[in-house]
Order: structure tokens, then sequence, then C-alpha cells
């Protein structure tokens, strides 16, 4: 019984923590570079909790630091050094709006910056294109609170070497008819740069016309990571497509897996296609793209054996797990039925950014949900062990009488 109550709790842990990344990954918004705001206002400022209650007061001349922001509130906090003797921000609260401060940074020069995480730098410059059709503004900091210095219009190409963003790209540092700043990339105003390959495992009708199934692309543009389209050409044509969890469109990567069972490879994603190849188990294919089968026992993967392409569809686990996949370099996918696009040529990206910061509600929420599941599997611990007491027999005490 100790050991089933070790492994329910460890199993409690591990889907607590499997299922709160979920939905970080889902509930994550874009996030502000941190910045130093300073109280104008005579009266100073108030502060506010994460139930809008009254948390403090900020007096004139006082420094805040802006962390993010969420649902139009600004989150606040204040350097202190830690007990390692580190520079880190304490979270305080939310104010309503930016009135009543200034800007204690007037401009945010990545050129001039050394050792700063919030920004990343690419070995080469990376295209971008405003898509907006109000164009997008230039401002001196990766915000709109920072002093507007210029405006771009729709269709200009831009290139970038420098992009803000925790999870994903928020701002990029651009030049302009000589006007050098940080426009937004969010809500589609900017696209930039894609760097991943797709195939189509069915026909996908646009506004372009239908793309055949099995075509193979890569698209010159997406859009920010958390509105997740990419711009596709098809018949010299553009069209906006989701490519977030889409079951028609799968980016293409390559990774080598070895055969646990005899699979069948189809023509296309589809059990009625004709079979182009029967792979025996244990042998060693690259697995090119694949639907996401969490949750889901059934699996649809792009694949190729001996130089053979194909569609493998069923159901369970088809690849021996215990031994290690081997990542290989990207080659060029050839597939007849493509779409021919211009393909950029992008070099290997250097990224510091590594850590994920998670605002107050934010995480309050999650630590609520996760508390929630730990609280509920500890319930069903309490109820298997009671029934295992109660379902032991006693065995009758024989009194003697004399």
């Amino acid at each position: 019984m100790k050991i089933l109550k070790r492994i329910l709790l460890f199993l409690a842990i591990v889907i607590s923590v499997l299922w709160i990344e979920a939905v970080y990954a889902d509930m994550s918004a874009p996030e502000l570079r941190e910045f130093e705001i300073v109280v104008i206002n005579p009266d100073g400022a108030n502060y506010y909790d994460y139930k809008d209650d009254f948390a403090g007061h900020l007096n004139k001349d006082d420094i805040v630091i802006v962390e993010y922001e969420y649902n139009g509130k600004y989150t606040i906090g204040k350097k202190e050094i830690n007990q390692y003797g580190r520079e880190t921000t304490n979270s305080i609260g939310y104010i309503n709006s930016l009135e009543g401060f200034s800007i204690v940074q007037e401009e945010v020069d990545p050129t001039k910056l050394t050792d700063d995480r919030s920004i990343t730098k690419y070995d080469e410059p990376k295209k971008a294109r405003v898509y907006a059709d109000e164009g997008v503004d230039i401002y001196k900091g990766p915000s709109s609170v920072y002093e507007k210095v210029g405006h771009i219009k729709k269709g200009a190409v831009l290139t970038y070497k420098y992009a803000v963003g925790m999870v994903g790209i928020t701002h990029i540092y651009v030049e302009y008819n000589g006007v050098k700043g940080w426009v937004e990339i969010l809500h589609s105003q900017v696209l930039i740069q894609n760097d991943t390959q797709y195939i189509f495992s069915k026909d996908v009708t646009s506004e372009c016309g239908t793309v055949p199934k099995n075509s193979v692309t890569t698209p010159n543009y997406t859009t920010d990571a958390w509105t997740r389209n990419t711009l596709f050409e098809y018949n010299g044509c553009e069209f906006m497509h989701s490519t977030f969890r889409d079951e028609d469109i799968y980016p293409i990567y390559q990774v080598s897996q070895i055969t646990s069972e005899e699979v069948k490879l189809y023509e296309y994603a589809d059990t009625s296609s004709s079979v182009v190849a029967t792979i025996p188990a244990g042998a060693e294919v690259t697995v090119l793209a694949s639907k996401d089968t969490i949750g889901d026992l059934n699996y649809v993967i792009y694949m190729k054996y001996n130089d053979i392409k194909g569609w493998a569809l069923g159901t369970g686990e088809i690849f021996d797990y215990n031994k290690k996949p081997v990542e290989i370099n990207e080659e060029e996918i050839k597939v007849e039925d493509t779409i021919e696009v211009e393909e950029p040529k992008v070099d290997d990206i250097k990224n510091p950014m590594f850590t994920k910061k998670l605002g107050l509600t934010t995480f309050i929420i999650l630590c609520v949900f996760g508390v929630s599941l730990l609280v509920i599997t500890a319930l069903v611990i309490i109820i298997l062990v009671n029934r295992s007491k109660t379902s032991k027999k006693e065995e009758p005490k024989v009194i003697d009488e004399k």
C-alpha cells in the first residue's frame, strides 16, 4: 500500500506540472521589456493588487519598474538585492495607466547595450514586412509608451538583427528612411521571417485556390507567436492560414526513429490511397512531420524510408523509444507537387532568452489550478486507502469460555 501511495503521489505531481505547463503555453501573453518610470504627479499615485484593492501609494519622484501589461493594466515592481547578492524585481501590484509617470530611460539602443538578456541578437539580419493597412509606428523603445519617431507604410520590407520578447518576439529594431527605432509586430501588424517548412496533408481551400495535398513549401513570412498565422503563397497569390495545431498543415522537422512494428506508408494521409512502402519492424526511418498526439493515440506521421516518402496512419506506438532518436541535419525535401516559393537563407540563431516569466495574475491562476488538481488526487488516494483497509476481513477473535 505504501508503494501504491508513492506511485499515485508521483503521478499527481507529474500530471500537475504537465497540465500547468500546457495551460501556461496557451495562456501566456506578450510581455513588455522591463523599463523604469518615475512618478511626476505631485500627489503621487496609488497601486492595487490583483483584486483591484488598494495595495499602496507611491510618492512623487518614486521610481518603479514596469514588468508587463495585462488587460490594460501595468504590473510594477521595485528593484531589490536578494540573499545571493543579485538584483531582482519584486512585484508590488498594478497601476491602471501610465498617466502621471515619466519614462526614466528615454531611448533603448540595442547596439549600445551589452549583456541585456531581454534583447535577442541574431548573427545575420532577418527580414520583416509591414502588413497592417494603416502601417506601423516607430518608437524609441520597445513599447508605445516611448516617444514616436517615425511611421512605416504597408508593404515596406525591413531587416532586423535585434528583437525583444520572452516567449515570442514582440518588437524588432529597424532602420527606415534613416530613422532607427522599435516597431511592434503583434496582431499581424508586422510579419517576421519564417524559418519553417510545411507540408499539406489535405487539399486546403484558400482565396488563392485549392492547394493540393502533399504540397511542400517554405513561406517567406509568419506572424507573432500568439497569432500563429503564416503567409503562404500559391499561384502567385498570398493567403494567411493558421498553423497552430492545424491538422491540414504540418511543420516539417527531421528526426531518426526505429520502428517497433511493421508499418505501411500511404501516398497521402488517407488509408484509401495507395501503399508506397511497407516498413519492417526494427527499421530506421526519418520522421518528417507528425500530428501532436498528446492525449490522442491515433497517429498521422509523414516519414521517409529508403528515400520513399509517405504517411503512416494508425493507432498506438510504432517506434521503439528505448533507442535514443538521433537528430539529423535538415535537407531540402522535394515532392512532385510543391509550391514554388523563393526560400530565404538563414543561419543558425543564437537566442539568449531561456527564462519564462509569469505575471502575478497568471501565476495565481495556475497555482490555484495546480493545487486543485493535487487536492483531487489526494482525495482519490485517501479513498483508495480506505477501501483497501475495509476490504481486509478481520479474523474473528475466539474467546475461551471457562
